[in-house]
């Protein structure tokens, strides 16, 4: 099939949306693509119009074909209790109950690292405004300074008396970040 210079985008799009999409069936088992989620993609969806002549699959669609892409989700088991979230761009970082910090791929859902050193729950997290950074407060009475790239800590702030309960970044990083 011969794609035209329009029709490029539309596929690329398209083609994003549905890996998206059904991104755990195309994980667990890529060879049912074609007789599972390909016949359930919208009708309006680039890759329905090119293809649905050529799906022989006994798949029936009783309810009907949504009419364009929804919001997109994909449910991510982790091993822990979660505390707390923040979100740069296409990077996630959930805090758990056992003191680790677990980054995610936005897109994909995938771990990309886990960050350690707090020895009791993460209660709160923040990015700072160029996503290299991130700040963790802990029921262990610290604040800890991340750097997300090498997943080491830059400083640990000690000394408080009682779990810290929140951070909070400067929108202009004067003051970088708060502690209550």
């Amino acid at each position: 099939m011969m794609l035209q210079a329009g029709t490029v985008s539309k596929w690329t799009n398209d083609s994003q949306q549905f890996l998206l999409e059904h991104f755990d069936t195309i994980q667990n088992s890529p060879s049912h693509i074609y007789h599972s989620a390909l016949p359930l993609s919208p009708s309006s969806s680039w890759l329905q119009k090119c293809y649905s002549a050529e799906l022989q699959s006994p798949v029936k669609v009783v309810k009907g074909l949504p009419a364009e892409w929804g919001a997109c989700s994909c449910t991510v088991w982790l091993n822990s209790s979660l505390r707390s979230l923040s979100c740069h761009n296409n990077t996630i970082a959930v805090g758990s109950e056992h003191g680790d910090i677990i980054t995610l791929n936005e897109i994909t859902g995938s771990q990309t690292s886990v960050l350690s050193g707090h020895t009791k729950r993460v209660i709160s997290l923040m990015f700072l405004p160029n996503g290299t950074s991130l700040v963790s407060a802990s029921a262990d009475y610290t604040v800890k300074l991340w750097d997300v790239q090498t997943g080491g800590v830059v400083k640990t702030f000690s000394g408080h008396t009682d779990a810290v309960w929140s951070v909070s970044i400067s929108a202009d990083c004067q003051n970088c970040f708060r502690i209550w």
